[in-house]
């Protein structure tokens, strides 16, 4: 019965996709100077790449607009910007169908019914993160589905892998080796990620629109009293758990060596990871709330720990040590995530498989100056980011202007 409701739904989505919507986008003529930002992840999030380009666009470009699924973040992003719109509404569905250019940066950006309001506007692509997961066409998954005849139906049906007008790259490793095989697209820019920009100049007031304010600001006086400052970040397991309730992380135990050694822990985990009933609170550990902005605290930080998430990546743009825990890979690379490239290969950093392990790297690196990976992290950065300058923003703006010009 559940596979007939949803099989109907799919038929009555595209239905009204297809034969309703697509159909007005000839209707309504796309204005020349109109480009909408559709936000990502979680209620259409006002971060990341979106966020620091939309930033970056709206002091040269008057008719510009950002759609949020949130009440919440529409009245937080007002108090800067006035071109914010909810969706869905009357008027986020005129601008879609009017919008010469969409930006987005990440797949979803096609559910309830965007992809046909959008079909005859020029789709630009920021994505969101440059790391060695296999996503999109190149997954395990999508390469099983096209097999099997619902799966494919489906993905046709709700429009699930569109092609794209102008999709953002790092650099021609990741252009060649991951964006070519995973997305459909007419062109491949390498310009870098707006939200790497800010590593490369002063925080601003505007920068922190979004951020989690309260541990901002306890990270800043850490950090003026000289403590050591180290980001957890791991990345979300789709087969659930995570490091705290695996018991892979002691917190109490963490915590007791942050005191004797001057350290505080900042703990960000991923928007989809739930710690409702694990954030206890301990004196030299930090809770950024893993739903905003974590990327003007990145400088701050003399260490990031992490495991499979792509924020290394960004990390090592500001050539400062990483270590990982890994402490589930087996499980991981079988049941959560297919990896593209070799681990030992692609990332920049000693590997830890216990607690006590990671502890006695710290030391080794922090109180120690035991940097060994310096020269490691130089080539995957060399590798990963053709520029090193801040600029991406700029880069990507003037090639929407050129679209704009068409």
């Amino acid at each position: 019965m559940k596979i007939i409701i949803r099989r109907i739904s799919i038929v009555i989505y595209a239905f009204i996709g297809w034969c309703i919507l697509l159909p007005l986008t000839y209707l309504f003529p796309k204005k020349k100077d109109l480009v909408v930002f559709i936000g990502g992840r979680k209620e259409g999030l006002f971060q990341g790449n979106i966020k620091f380009l939309y930033q970056h666009l709206e002091k040269t470009h008057d008719n510009l607009y950002f759609l949020t699924y949130s009440k919440n973040e529409y009245q937080e992003i007002k108090k800067y910007y006035n071109n914010v719109v909810c969706y869905p509404s009357v008027k986020s569905v005129f601008l879609l169908l009017r919008c010469k250019i969409a930006v987005v940066d990440i797949y979803e950006w096609i559910k309830d019914f965007r992809y046909f309001l959008l079909f005859r506007s020029k789709i630009v692509q920021l994505w969101h993160g440059v790391g060695f997961k296999r996503i999109q066409l190149d997954s395990p998954s999508y390469i099983e589905d096209q097999k099997k005849f619902f799966p494919r139906m489906e993905a046709k049906l709700y429009a699930l892998y569109p092609k794209y007008d102008v999709l953002i790259s790092t650099s021609e490793f990741y252009s060649e080796q991951l964006f070519s095989r995973a997305f459909k697209s007419d062109k491949i820019i390498e310009t870098g990620y707006p939200r790497n920009d800010v590593f490369f100049r002063e925080i601003t007031d505007i920068d922190l629109n979004q951020c989690d304010l309260k541990a901002y600001h306890k990270i800043c006086l850490f950090k003026q009293e000289n403590y050591k400052l180290i980001l957890y970040a791991p990345t979300y397991r789709e087969t659930g758990g995570d490091p705290i309730s695996s018991g892979a992380i002691q917190l109490k135990d963490l915590n007791e060596y942050a005191k004797r050694n001057r350290i505080v822990f900042v703990f960000k985990f991923h928007t989809y990871t739930d710690l409702t009933d694990n954030q206890e609170i301990f004196s030299n550990i930090i809770w950024y709330d893993n739903e905003l902005d974590i990327y003007p605290a990145l400088k701050m930080m003399d260490l990031l720990v992490t495991d499979y998430s792509s924020i290394y990546m960004d990390y090592l743009l500001l050539n400062k040590p990483i270590l990982y825990y890994p402490y589930d890979y087996e499980k991981y690379i079988e049941k959560d995530r297919a990896i593209q490239f070799d681990y030992e290969w692609i990332t920049a950093g000693e590997k830890c498989y216990s607690q006590k392990e990671l502890l006695d790297w710290i030391s080794h690196i922090l109180m120690d100056g035991k940097d060994t990976q310096q020269a490691k992290r130089s080539e995957i950065c060399d590798l990963a980011f053709t520029y090193k300058d801040g600029k991406a923003s700029e880069r990507i703006s003037n090639e929407i202007d050129k679209m704009l010009m068409k």
